[in-house]
């Protein structure tokens, strides 16, 4: 069945360009309409008399992770699938094919592998005619804790800008910058600012999340100042240890003297309950993460089991577990680990508690 969601104006650009790029091996592809399930689009790619039918997912990709991503999702899909992209370097190209993922981008770079077809190109430069504008304000930290907001409630993009800006806690500039980045990539539709293809957003917020946002989510300055000196060395690690392994089983985040709720893996167990918590997440807003440490009796530990990062959002949490972050937010935190059975997790999260909400 085609899909009835056609693909946005830049994407069609990029895979246009790809397309058009692969001629100059010569090979010529067509695109045929998107299948409901699949990601972008699907294409046939002409090699002769031989067609080979792939379907696509449309992306920008400049880090492992984000290929991590896309080889889970085809692995998920487990059909024929072609990664096209605005430019993929030459290092990402060696990773696309030792993880078995067929590519090509708009420069001429591309690896395919089929029956009587082995192509691998690398090291063609960047067209900068189809590069993404990478002034993308929701990709900047700022940028990301408004995209935040936005997912865990998508009418909160039809309220005033102040009203987001507070949620988010960022200027009302960067809400202004961040809803008409949106608009132009097409999430944001008509007056009012309805919030579509949310599950790329998801997509995209979870694999940027450990690196533009949660990396800084930890300053100790403030804690230094207050606290001795041995908790100030956390600012680089951000770790702790407990007085004992069960502290946190006795401990009242969400009270006004803390307003703090568990991320990560305590946050997964209690949507789940599928896994027994190793690593304590704790979000607390900045102004009361000293009084937390202290009053938690914590060590800074370089090799302890207990995290603590800022609150970034101003919004209450959900009435029915006061004491737990955003389902959003537990997903991107297990998806942020090296650890499969954390993703094996993070998936029944979704599955469970978020794929209902996102288009």
């Amino acid at each position: 069945m085609a899909d009835e969601h056609p693909l946005k104006p830049d994407e069609q650009i990029i895979l246009n360009a790809a397309l058009t790029a692969l001629e100059d091996i010569g090979l010529h592809g067509t695109v045929m309409a998107r299948l409901h399930n699949t990601p972008d689009a699907a294409v046939t790619i002409h090699n002769g008399k031989t067609e080979l039918r792939y379907v696509v997912a449309i992306k920008t990709v400049d880090r492992r992770i984000m290929i991590d991503a896309v080889k889970r999702e085809f692995d998920y899909l487990n059909v024929p699938c072609l990664l096209v992209a605005p430019h993929i370097t030459a290092e990402l190209a060696e990773y696309c094919r030792e993880q078995g993922i067929q590519f090509i981008d708009t420069a001429g770079n591309a690896y395919l592998k089929a029956e009587g077809l082995h192509i691998f190109v690398t090291g063609q430069k960047r067209n900068m005619l189809t590069m993404r504008d990478q002034t993308d304000r929701a990709a900047t930290t700022a940028g990301m804790r408004v995209l935040f907001v936005l997912l865990c409630n998508p009418k909160l993009a039809a309220e005033p800008y102040r009203t987001i800006a507070r949620d988010a806690g960022v200027a009302l500039g960067t809400v202004k910058q961040v809803i008409t980045a949106l608009q132009k990539r097409g999430h944001l539709l008509g007056p009012d600012r309805r919030l579509v293809n949310t599950k790329r957003l998801v997509e995209e917020w979870t694999i940027n999340y450990p690196l533009q946002l949660r990396c800084k989510l930890f300053d100790a300055n403030y804690v230094d100042r207050t606290i001795t000196g041995n908790v100030y060395n956390a600012h680089i690690m951000r770790r702790f240890a407990g007085q004992t392994d069960d502290w946190w089983k006795k401990t009242e985040l969400y009270m006004p003297k803390y307003h703090a709720l568990w991320g990560g893996e305590i946050a997964a167990d209690i949507l789940t309950n599928y896994r027994k918590p190793g690593l304590v997440t704790v979000y607390v807003p900045e102004e009361n993460i000293a009084k937390f440490i202290i009053d938690q009796r914590l060590c800074a530990d370089k090799n302890g089991t207990v995290e603590i990062l800022q609150k970034f959002w101003n919004f209450g949490a959900p009435t029915d577990r006061d004491n737990i972050v955003p389902p959003l937010l537990a997903y991107a935190d297990l998806m942020a680990t090296q650890d499969p059975r954390n993703h094996e997790v993070a998936k029944l999260i979704y599955e469970q508690h978020l794929a209902h909400d996102y288009d």
